[in-house]
Parts: structure tokens; sequence; C-alpha cells
């Protein structure tokens, strides 16, 4: 499915540049997560995946592909994730993260109902086989997520790409400008969900199509609320809690300087430091021991006595329980020069937050946030050693922020359904009861793939065209396309073995150079004519598909489903002259495919049916993909006439004239309203 190679001349110059730095930098990269899985063991895990070698599945090939970098873009696409659920099946859906911690927040919500994968480095050879074991349908980024090569790869197989909680600031938009030959092909590409309208008005002036753009609001808005509160230990139910949420260095200094000075003359106040990195927690703790601070590790299960003035929650998930429990919130990354984190978790809760000025991951929200009064920014320890006293001593000013917080929450969620809206298009006309599951097994050396709601089993008498011994042969082709009509089950399928052409026939005439099961022609096809039945188009159904090693090669065979009462056009045209009608629904068939921007490699006349009832079909998908473009469809055609004319010099009777073919063009350029 869409593996199309990608011609040098169809790469501009400063992608071809950005291909020798990333080929250049891979091997650095690689060995800097291994250093960092010192620290961190998770960044060690599946290295291969970062080459794109992940396991194939073949139930989630033509799956939805969401990309979530880390924590926070995984919260913030767990609204969508819902939404989408509600429509999509969950074994095709597979998400990828870049960091171990956003690996870890999406196993803690979903457990093993979505299947994770890191995302490959930004290098040809490391996407092609990421892509080439996928075979996504449809590629969904969450937030900022632009790496070219992923998106040249997607343009170079048809892949749409959508863009969602997308945020941009002024100055990753100007740095965007400065690298406009890198991304000029990406904006067209894109169909974007803003988070705010600054960062739509920044995409649309970068290149996005307005049609393309859509303001609809911010996912976080709509992260769900933990259900129920877990009860706090006996020894802090009489503590006040100030939380300092996702810290960094510069905020736990600054946080640790004005601790100093309120803990002593406030000893019932409690400081919450939730760092936002686990391979911080010892040197955050360090900090600690070197302030003096009384303190506790919440890893080390030791009861907060009261004494404590800090407790260092040095533990992963627990962030919304304290924020729930906490009588101020302080978002992390804003008094350090990060940009900030997430400011709706704690307002999800009916807390308003304080924030440093540091904001320009999300100024727009953070801007709003002070509109409305739901939250304060301090610029300097002072202000912020007075805005948490005030806070805290006049209960009445943290409740007008408390009301506003609950508010603008209210006033802004809804951005799941409307981000949904905006993807649904992407993936139409496909329907979740049209996406078939696929079983994998080996019987007799075989790799075999098959749909059990089609065949129950696989056996070794599947594929054996010897142990059909009903089975009558089916001429769709003059010799590589011959195929056997079986039973199986009470079913009549369609066997087909593959077989070379032209002058390689004369050396093997059914053996292909070895190449990993998903890399065969009969598995393609299969995946191809998944995908294609997912879309309602006029193909039979994928029923089996066999991957045979036979020493350095292997031998391929396909399972299809029977079009029952169908001929070919050219056994149709033995017999009598198609009627305008019937040229007409053929012309049809065609055009379905090519909208869906499938390239068929052998269109001709012995692979357009027709059934009973007038319907046309489309057969035999070998080497067939999804391409991208417009300028082969005529070439199609051109083929398909070609073949009609050729069929006349080699059989008799043959009931076509060059009159025939505007019929066919005509119901090409009219396709019916719904496939």
């Amino acid at each position: 499915m869409g593996r199309r190679p990608l011609a040098l001349s169809a790469v501009s110059l400063p992608h071809r540049a950005y291909r020798l730095l990333s080929r250049a930098l891979a091997a650095p990269l690689l060995g800097w997560l291994w250093w960092r899985g010192r620290r961190e063991p998770g960044y060690r895990q599946n290295l291969q995946h970062r080459l794109g070698f992940i396991p194939v599945d073949p139930d989630q090939l033509g799956c939805i592909w969401i990309h979530a970098a880390s924590v926070g873009e995984v919260q913030a696409m767990q609204p969508l994730l819902h939404a989408l659920l509600a429509q999509w099946p969950a074994h095709a859906v597979v998400v990828s993260t870049q960091t171990p911690t956003g690996a870890q927040a999406l196993r803690t919500h979903w457990g093993d109902q979505i299947r994770h994968v890191y995302a490959p480095l930004d290098t040809p050879g490391a996407v092609h086989r990421f892509l080439n074991r996928l075979q996504p349908r449809l590629l969904i980024l969450v937030e900022r997520e632009l790496w070219p090569e992923w998106l040249h790869q997607c343009r170079a197989r048809a892949v749409p790409v959508a863009l969602v909680n997308a945020r941009l600031s002024e100055r990753s938009a100007r740095t965007y400008q400065r690298w406009a030959g890198l991304m000029r092909p990406v904006w067209s590409q894109l169909t974007v969900a803003a988070a705010d309208t600054p960062s739509a008005t920044h995409l649309r002036q970068l290149g996005v199509p307005a049609s393309q753009m859509h303001d609809t609001g911010n996912l976080k808005f709509d992260v769900a609320v933990p259900a129920g509160h877990m009860a706090l230990a006996p020894e802090l139910q009489a503590r006040t809690l100030v939380v300092v949420g996702s810290s960094h260095e510069g905020d736990e200094s600054a946080w640790l300087a004005v601790w100093a000075e309120l803990a002593p003359v406030n000893p019932s106040w409690l400081l919450v430091l939730v760092p936002r990195h686990p391979q911080r927690f010892d040197e955050v703790a360090a900090q600690l021991q070197h302030s003096r601070l009384v303190h506790v590790r919440r890893s080390r299960g030791h009861a907060v006595e009261p004494r404590t003035q800090v407790l260092l929650v040095d533990a992963m998930g627990e962030l919304m329980h304290w924020y729930q429990h906490a009588s101020v919130c302080f978002v992390g990354g804003t008094l350090a020069p990060v940009g900030g984190h997430n400011p709706l978790e704690p307002m999800s809760v009916g807390q308003p937050v304080l924030f440093g000025p540091h904001t320009h991951n999300a100024a727009a929200l953070f801007e709003d946030i002070v509109q409305t009064g739901a939250g304060e920014c301090v610029h300097s320890p002072r202000e912020l050693a007075a805005a948490v006293q005030r806070w805290l001593m006049q209960p009445e000013v943290w409740q007008r922020r408390a009301d506003a917080a609950r508010a603008l929450i209210a006033r802004h969620q809804g951005a799941a359904a409307r981000t949904l809206a905006v993807v649904q298009p992407l993936w139409e006309p496909a329907r979740p009861q049209d996406i078939s599951r696929v079983q994998a097994s080996t019987v007799a050396h075989r790799t075999c793939w098959f749909d059990p709601a089609q065949l129950a089993q696989v056996t070794r008498h599947t594929f054996d065209p010897f142990a059909h011994t009903e089975g009558t042969a089916l001429a769709t082709g003059s010799g590589r396309g011959q195929a056997l009509l079986v039973q199986n089950e009470g079913r009549g399928h369609v066997l087909r073995h593959y077989r070379r052409g032209g002058l390689m026939a004369r050396l093997s005439e059914d053996r292909f150079w070895r190449a990993a099961p998903h890399d065969s022609r009969a598995m393609r096809e299969f995946a191809l004519l998944r995908l294609m039945r997912s879309w309602q188009l006029p193909v039979p159904e994928p029923v089996a598909a066999s991957h045979w090693p036979r020493g350095l090669f292997y031998e391929a065979d396909i399972l299809v489903g029977l079009i029952p009462g169908s001929q070919n056009v050219v056994q149709r045209l033995q017999r009598q002259a198609l009627t305008p009608t019937e040229w007409h629904a053929l012309g049809q068939a065609i055009r379905q495919l090519h909208e869906r921007q499938v390239f068929h490699s052998d269109l001709n006349a012995h692979n357009l049916l027709l059934d009973e009832a007038g319907r046309a079909w489309v057969v035999d998908f070998d080497k067939c993909g999804v391409r991208p473009g417009d300028d082969w469809k005529p070439l199609n055609l051109e083929r398909l006439l070609r073949s009609l004319r050729k069929e006349a010099t080699r059989v008799s009777p043959y009931h076509w004239t060059d009159a025939d073919w505007p019929h066919l063009v005509a119901g090409y350029r009219h396709p019916p309203a719904n496939p």
C-alpha cells in the first residue's frame, strides 16, 4: 500500500540536505538514547522501533496512527481518543510516543487496549520501514510534531495528515519561516484543528489553506475529571497543601527560597513538589537536603510528620490526586524558562492557578486565565510569596478565582467533538463495521494471514490447488492471472498462485526473491484489498494470504471472495456487446478507485468484471497501491483502452468497437454519489 519509490527528482534540494543531516545525526541520537537509559531504563527499551523495526500486526494494517510525543501530548489527546473509539475499533488505532513517560501515561490510562510503539527517527530508512510495517490510513499529529521526512513519505503514499490541538507561538512560526524551503510542501498537506486563534493565524500565515484550517479549541478543556477522590493519609488531612506541579529546576529553586521564609511562620502549610521528569527525582532531593528544609520522599514510605515542611512526590501518575486536595496550585515550567505546562489539569478539578511569566507554550490560554481571573501570574519570588499568603489567608480571593476557573473550563468544552468532526472526513467513507479483523498463523512453514469472519482456520490444504479436486479454473487472464474457483467451509473462493510474467518467467515461473511476509506480493495485496473494502470500493473480499519461504526465494498465494455470477469483460464481449449502461458502470468503478488514489498497475479488460445485476468490479491488485497525484490516472485509462483493442486482435468473436469507449469515459466522469 503506497509503496511507490521516492524519485530523487521529487525531493527538493532543502529536503535532500535535511536527509543528509538526519542520517548523520541518527547514530549520535541512538547513542544519546542509550546513555539516557542509564537513569531512565525506558529509553533503552525497543530501540529498534526508532529505526522503524516495529513488529507487524496484520490486524492493525490500515490503522489510524496517532503520534503524541510525551506526557503532555498523551494527556491532550485523551478526549479525542475517547471520542474516536466511540466510532472506531481499538484494534485499528496505534499510538506512538517519543518518550517512555509518554508510553507509561498511555498504558496507565488504556492498558493493553491501545497498541503503543516508539516513533521512528526522521531518517528516510527508518520512516520507510515504519510505514511499511504499519501502513496507516491516516496520521494524526498532536500539537507540534511536524517531522519533515514523516510528512514527505506520507505525501508519497497519499496518507492524509491531521494536526490536532495545534499550538504554534509567534517565535516558532518565525523558525518555520526561516526553513521555508524545507517546510513549504508541508502546509498544504495538513488538515489543522487549532487549539487557539493565534495558533490558527500563525499556521494560516505559514501557508495552511483556509479550507483546511479549523479553530476547534483546546482538547485539554475536555480532559475527564478523575472519578472520585482518593483520601489523603491521616497525617496530611490537617495540613494546608501547596502543590507545585510538573516542576523544573528554576521553579523549585524559587519555591524553596520562598518556603524557607513562609514555612517557619506557617507550620501547618506543606509544600508538595511534583517534578516533571522522573530522572530529576534524586536531583530535587539533593536540593532539598541542601536547603535544610524538613522534607520526606514519598517513594521512601516515610510518614509526613507535623514538623515536615516539604513532601517530594517522586512518583509518576499522581499529580491529579494532589491537585484535587490542594489549597494552592502552581503550574510548573513557568518560573523556569520552559514555556509552561498544562494549567487545565488543576482547573478541571475547580482549582485556580498560580504561574510564572514563561508561558509561551500556551500563551493564549494563560492570557485568557489572567483576563478571566482564573489565575494569577507572578514574576518574582517576592510576588510569589505575597500571592500564596493572599490566597491562603483571604478565602474569598481564592473562591472568586475558583469560580472563574470553573466558568472558563465550562465555556471552552466541546473541543473533542469539534476536532473529531474535522478529522472524520479524512477516513471516510470507511465505517467501523467494514474494518475486518485479521489473524496470523504458521502452517507447514507458511506464514498465513486470514479473516476469521470469512475462514475459520487455515490448514495445509487451504493453498494447495491439488487438494481442491472440485476446483474450477477461472481464466481471468492470459497467463499469470489464472485462478482457481474453490470451496472452503461451504463458501466460494478464488485461489490465485502468484506467477511471474515476461522474461523473468523463463528463469522462475513462480518464485520471487525472499522478502519478509509483510513485504511479499500476497500480503501486500491482502492489506490493500482490506483497505479498499473498508472504503466500500467494488473489489473482492480478502480471505487469506500465504507466504512460503523457499531458500533464497518465496512463493505466494491469495484467497479472495468469489463475486457470484460474474465474468470478466473479455468473456462478456465474446458473447455479446455490452450496453451503454454496463460500460457506464465500469467507468464508475474505475473512478471510485481513482478518487481514493488507488493505482491499478495492470488495469485491463481481464481485471474488470460484471456480475448478473450489472454491477462492475475490479480484481487482481498485485503490485498495486495508493498513489498521490492525478497525472497517472489518464495513463491508467489509456492502458485499459490498449487492452480492449489488443483483445480484438486475439479473440473472436469479440463485440467491441472504439465507439463503446465514450460510454465508459462518461461513467468515469460521473461517478456514483455514494460508493
